[in-house]
Protein backbone atom coordinates (compact mmCIF):
# COMPACT_ATOMS: atom_id res chain seq x y z
CA UNK A 1 0.00 0.00 0.00
CA UNK A 2 1.38 3.15 -0.68
CA UNK A 3 2.22 5.60 1.28
CA UNK A 4 0.69 9.00 0.31
CA UNK A 5 2.23 12.39 2.29
CA UNK A 6 0.03 15.13 3.22
CA UNK A 7 0.69 17.80 0.88
CA UNK A 8 1.60 20.57 3.19
CA UNK A 9 -0.06 24.44 2.50
CA UNK A 10 1.89 27.93 3.44
CA UNK A 11 -0.36 30.26 5.63
CA UNK A 12 -2.03 32.67 3.23
CA UNK A 13 -0.03 36.12 3.90
CA UNK A 14 -3.12 38.01 3.81
CA UNK A 15 -6.00 37.25 6.05
CA UNK A 16 -10.01 37.10 4.36
CA UNK A 17 -10.73 40.91 4.88
CA UNK A 18 -7.53 41.94 3.14
CA UNK A 19 -8.01 39.84 0.39
CA UNK A 20 -11.75 40.93 -0.31
CA UNK A 21 -10.58 44.42 0.35
CA UNK A 22 -7.58 43.67 -3.05
CA UNK A 23 -10.19 42.27 -4.92
CA UNK A 24 -12.71 44.95 -4.56
CA UNK A 25 -9.97 47.66 -5.71
CA UNK A 26 -9.32 45.48 -8.15
CA UNK A 27 -12.89 45.11 -9.55
CA UNK A 28 -13.04 49.05 -9.55
CA UNK A 29 -10.00 49.35 -11.75
CA UNK A 30 -10.74 46.88 -14.12
CA UNK A 31 -14.45 48.77 -13.97
CA UNK A 32 -12.87 51.98 -14.77
CA UNK A 33 -10.54 50.72 -17.56
CA UNK A 34 -14.28 49.21 -19.15
CA UNK A 35 -15.45 52.53 -18.94
CA UNK A 36 -12.62 54.87 -20.04
CA UNK A 37 -12.10 52.13 -23.51
CA UNK A 38 -16.30 52.21 -24.04
CA UNK A 39 -16.01 56.45 -23.46
CA UNK A 40 -13.37 56.31 -26.11
CA UNK A 41 -14.94 53.73 -28.02
CA UNK A 42 -17.98 56.24 -28.20
CA UNK A 43 -16.35 58.94 -29.08
CA UNK A 44 -14.40 57.89 -32.06
CA UNK A 45 -17.79 56.09 -32.84
CA UNK A 46 -19.37 59.82 -33.22
CA UNK A 47 -16.75 61.14 -35.05
CA UNK A 48 -16.41 59.03 -37.81
CA UNK A 49 -20.34 59.01 -38.32
CA UNK A 50 -20.11 62.82 -39.00
CA UNK A 51 -18.06 62.75 -42.25
CA UNK A 52 -19.45 59.80 -43.32
CA UNK A 53 -23.07 61.48 -42.79
CA UNK A 54 -21.70 64.64 -44.48
CA UNK A 55 -20.28 62.34 -47.62
CA UNK A 56 -23.70 60.64 -48.40
CA UNK A 57 -25.84 63.56 -47.97
CA UNK A 58 -23.81 65.23 -50.59
CA UNK A 59 -23.76 62.43 -52.82
CA UNK A 60 -27.39 61.90 -52.71
CA UNK A 61 -27.87 65.52 -53.19
CA UNK A 62 -26.11 65.05 -56.34
CA UNK A 63 -27.61 62.09 -57.07
CA UNK A 64 -31.18 63.65 -57.11
CA UNK A 65 -30.43 66.93 -58.47
CA UNK A 66 -29.22 66.20 -62.00
CA UNK A 67 -29.19 69.66 -62.81
CA UNK A 68 -27.89 71.34 -60.65
CA UNK A 69 -25.49 74.69 -61.58
CA UNK A 70 -21.64 73.92 -62.12
CA UNK A 71 -20.97 76.23 -58.98
CA UNK A 72 -22.85 74.39 -57.05
CA UNK A 73 -21.92 70.94 -58.09
CA UNK A 74 -18.28 71.94 -57.83
CA UNK A 75 -19.19 73.01 -54.02
CA UNK A 76 -20.54 69.56 -53.09
CA UNK A 77 -17.29 67.86 -54.67
CA UNK A 78 -14.98 69.89 -52.58
CA UNK A 79 -17.13 69.02 -48.95
CA UNK A 80 -16.76 65.84 -49.92
CA UNK A 81 -12.89 65.55 -50.38
CA UNK A 82 -12.74 67.87 -47.87
CA UNK A 83 -14.64 65.26 -45.41
CA UNK A 84 -12.98 62.02 -46.74
CA UNK A 85 -9.48 63.87 -45.88
CA UNK A 86 -10.72 64.65 -42.75
CA UNK A 87 -11.87 60.97 -42.35
CA UNK A 88 -8.87 59.66 -43.54
CA UNK A 89 -6.97 61.68 -40.80
CA UNK A 90 -9.21 60.21 -38.18
CA UNK A 91 -8.44 57.07 -39.23
CA UNK A 92 -4.69 57.38 -39.61
CA UNK A 93 -4.84 58.76 -35.83
CA UNK A 94 -6.59 55.64 -34.30
CA UNK A 95 -4.26 53.35 -36.00
CA UNK A 96 -1.14 55.37 -34.93
CA UNK A 97 -2.42 55.29 -31.26
CA UNK A 98 -3.34 51.54 -31.37
CA UNK A 99 0.07 50.99 -32.82
CA UNK A 100 1.84 52.79 -30.23
CA UNK A 101 0.02 51.29 -27.41
CA UNK A 102 0.65 47.99 -28.39
CA UNK A 103 4.07 47.97 -29.94
CA UNK A 104 6.33 50.57 -28.70
CA UNK A 105 9.58 49.04 -30.53
CA UNK A 106 8.40 50.85 -33.80
CA UNK A 107 9.83 53.70 -32.30
CA UNK A 108 13.91 53.71 -32.59
CA UNK A 109 15.31 56.45 -30.98
CA UNK A 110 18.77 57.62 -31.25
CA UNK A 111 21.07 59.60 -29.62
CA UNK A 112 21.40 63.21 -31.44
CA UNK A 113 22.75 66.76 -30.14
CA UNK A 114 19.27 68.01 -28.71
CA UNK A 115 20.46 71.93 -30.07
CA UNK A 116 20.67 70.64 -33.71
CA UNK A 117 17.94 69.06 -33.93
CA UNK A 118 15.57 71.97 -32.31
CA UNK A 119 17.23 74.26 -34.94
CA UNK A 120 16.13 72.14 -37.71
CA UNK A 121 12.91 71.50 -36.78
CA UNK A 122 12.33 75.40 -36.10
CA UNK A 123 14.20 76.54 -39.12
CA UNK A 124 11.82 74.90 -41.10
CA UNK A 125 8.65 75.01 -39.30
CA UNK A 126 9.35 78.98 -40.16
CA UNK A 127 9.47 78.18 -44.22
CA UNK A 128 6.51 76.60 -43.22
CA UNK A 129 3.58 78.93 -45.29
CA UNK A 130 0.74 78.33 -42.36
CA UNK A 131 3.30 80.27 -40.08
CA UNK A 132 3.59 83.44 -42.28
CA UNK A 133 1.33 85.36 -40.34
CA UNK A 134 2.69 84.83 -36.69
CA UNK A 135 6.18 85.08 -34.90
CA UNK A 136 8.49 82.18 -34.67
CA UNK A 137 11.17 82.47 -31.88
CA UNK A 138 13.84 80.09 -31.18
CA UNK A 139 15.21 80.20 -27.60
CA UNK A 140 17.84 77.71 -27.66
CA UNK A 141 22.23 77.79 -26.25
CA UNK A 142 23.99 78.23 -29.20
CA UNK A 143 26.48 75.70 -27.97
CA UNK A 144 23.19 73.20 -26.69
CA UNK A 145 25.02 70.00 -27.56
CA UNK A 146 23.30 67.89 -24.79
CA UNK A 147 22.69 64.27 -26.61
CA UNK A 148 19.12 62.88 -26.10
CA UNK A 149 17.70 59.94 -27.71
CA UNK A 150 14.84 61.16 -30.52
CA UNK A 151 13.14 59.29 -33.14
CA UNK A 152 12.85 62.43 -35.53
CA UNK A 153 10.06 60.78 -37.42
CA UNK A 154 7.72 60.44 -34.47
CA UNK A 155 9.14 63.44 -32.19
CA UNK A 156 8.86 65.58 -35.02
CA UNK A 157 4.79 64.72 -34.80
CA UNK A 158 4.98 66.17 -31.26
CA UNK A 159 6.68 69.27 -32.11
CA UNK A 160 4.26 69.52 -35.21
CA UNK A 161 1.09 68.68 -33.10
CA UNK A 162 2.06 71.41 -30.45
CA UNK A 163 2.75 74.15 -32.70
CA UNK A 164 -0.47 73.60 -34.64
CA UNK A 165 -2.33 73.86 -31.39
CA UNK A 166 -0.27 77.23 -30.30
CA UNK A 167 -1.70 78.53 -33.87
CA UNK A 168 -5.08 77.36 -33.56
CA UNK A 169 -4.98 79.41 -30.07
CA UNK A 170 -2.90 82.65 -31.07
CA UNK A 171 -4.10 85.49 -33.30
CA UNK A 172 -2.15 87.12 -36.51
CA UNK A 173 0.87 88.77 -34.81
CA UNK A 174 0.71 86.42 -31.95
CA UNK A 175 4.18 84.58 -30.96
CA UNK A 176 5.58 80.65 -30.68
CA UNK A 177 8.51 79.93 -29.01
CA UNK A 178 10.41 76.97 -29.24
CA UNK A 179 12.59 76.57 -25.87
CA UNK A 180 15.24 74.37 -24.78
CA UNK A 181 17.39 74.01 -21.30
CA UNK A 182 18.70 71.54 -18.38
CA UNK A 183 17.48 70.72 -15.02
CA UNK A 184 19.26 71.83 -12.35
CA UNK A 185 21.12 68.08 -11.89
CA UNK A 186 22.51 68.29 -15.52
CA UNK A 187 20.28 64.98 -16.02
CA UNK A 188 17.20 66.31 -18.41
CA UNK A 189 16.82 68.62 -21.37
CA UNK A 190 13.53 70.77 -21.06
CA UNK A 191 12.16 71.56 -24.21
CA UNK A 192 8.92 74.09 -24.53
CA UNK A 193 6.87 75.32 -26.71
CA UNK A 194 5.03 78.30 -25.56
CA UNK A 195 2.60 80.81 -26.95
CA UNK A 196 0.62 83.75 -26.02
CA UNK A 197 -2.74 83.22 -27.29
CA UNK A 198 -6.26 82.64 -25.40
CA UNK A 199 -4.89 79.69 -23.22
CA UNK A 200 -7.20 76.38 -21.83
CA UNK A 201 -9.53 76.52 -19.47
CA UNK A 202 -8.25 75.53 -16.23
CA UNK A 203 -10.74 72.46 -15.49
CA UNK A 204 -9.76 71.15 -18.71
CA UNK A 205 -5.52 71.03 -18.07
CA UNK A 206 -5.42 67.69 -16.28
CA UNK A 207 -7.94 66.16 -18.93
CA UNK A 208 -6.29 67.21 -22.52
CA UNK A 209 -3.84 64.09 -22.80
CA UNK A 210 -6.46 61.39 -22.20
CA UNK A 211 -8.29 60.01 -25.04
CA UNK A 212 -11.33 59.62 -24.02
CA UNK A 213 -11.78 63.54 -23.86
CA UNK A 214 -13.14 65.96 -26.21
CA UNK A 215 -14.14 69.19 -24.05
CA UNK A 216 -11.57 71.27 -25.51
CA UNK A 217 -10.55 72.17 -28.98
CA UNK A 218 -6.74 71.99 -28.10
CA UNK A 219 -7.11 68.41 -28.77
CA UNK A 220 -7.05 68.68 -32.39
CA UNK A 221 -4.96 71.64 -34.82
CA UNK A 222 -6.57 74.06 -36.45
CA UNK A 223 -6.34 72.66 -40.07
CA UNK A 224 -7.61 69.20 -38.79
CA UNK A 225 -10.72 67.90 -38.20
CA UNK A 226 -9.74 64.56 -36.15
CA UNK A 227 -10.95 62.44 -33.33
CA UNK A 228 -9.35 65.03 -30.85
CA UNK A 229 -6.45 62.23 -30.47
CA UNK A 230 -3.49 64.41 -31.42
CA UNK A 231 -2.06 65.33 -27.81
CA UNK A 232 -2.74 61.57 -26.58
CA UNK A 233 -0.46 60.74 -29.48
CA UNK A 234 2.03 63.10 -28.37
CA UNK A 235 2.06 61.75 -24.70
CA UNK A 236 2.61 58.39 -25.62
CA UNK A 237 5.37 59.23 -28.07
CA UNK A 238 7.00 61.17 -25.10
CA UNK A 239 6.69 58.54 -22.77
CA UNK A 240 8.15 56.15 -25.16
CA UNK A 241 11.03 58.10 -25.25
CA UNK A 242 11.57 57.46 -21.61
CA UNK A 243 10.11 61.36 -20.95
CA UNK A 244 7.21 63.16 -19.74
CA UNK A 245 4.65 65.81 -21.44
CA UNK A 246 2.89 68.62 -18.97
CA UNK A 247 0.86 71.78 -19.84
CA UNK A 248 0.54 74.58 -18.36
CA UNK A 249 -2.16 77.75 -19.28
CA UNK A 250 -3.64 80.86 -18.54
CA UNK A 251 -6.91 82.92 -19.73
CA UNK A 252 -7.47 86.32 -19.21
CA UNK A 253 -4.22 88.59 -17.78
CA UNK A 254 -1.47 86.87 -18.88
CA UNK A 255 -2.86 84.46 -21.54
CA UNK A 256 -1.12 81.71 -23.45
CA UNK A 257 0.23 78.07 -22.73
CA UNK A 258 3.76 76.46 -22.06
CA UNK A 259 3.69 72.75 -23.44
CA UNK A 260 6.93 71.28 -21.65
CA UNK A 261 8.98 67.97 -22.59
CA UNK A 262 12.03 66.32 -20.27
CA UNK A 263 13.66 64.03 -21.56
CA UNK A 264 17.05 61.73 -20.08
CA UNK A 265 19.95 63.18 -21.33
CA UNK A 266 21.83 60.27 -23.16
CA UNK A 267 24.88 58.94 -20.91
CA UNK A 268 26.63 58.94 -24.21
CA UNK A 269 26.95 62.53 -23.64
CA UNK A 270 29.33 62.10 -20.06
Amino acid sequence: MNDYSKKKYDTPSLDVEELSKGLYESNLKLGNINKRQSEYFSNISHDLRSPIAAIRSAIEYLEETPNIDPVSRNDLYNLIDKKAASLEYMIDEIFLLSKLSSNSSIVKPVPLPCGNYLEDFFFTSQADHKFKNVNLELDVPISFEYLVNIDTNYFDRVLNNLFDNALRYIKDDGTITLSAKTDDNNSHVIISVTDNGTGIDASNIDKIFDRTFTGDASRTPAHKSGAGLGLSICKKIVEIHLGEITCKSKKGNDHGTTFTITLPISKSSS
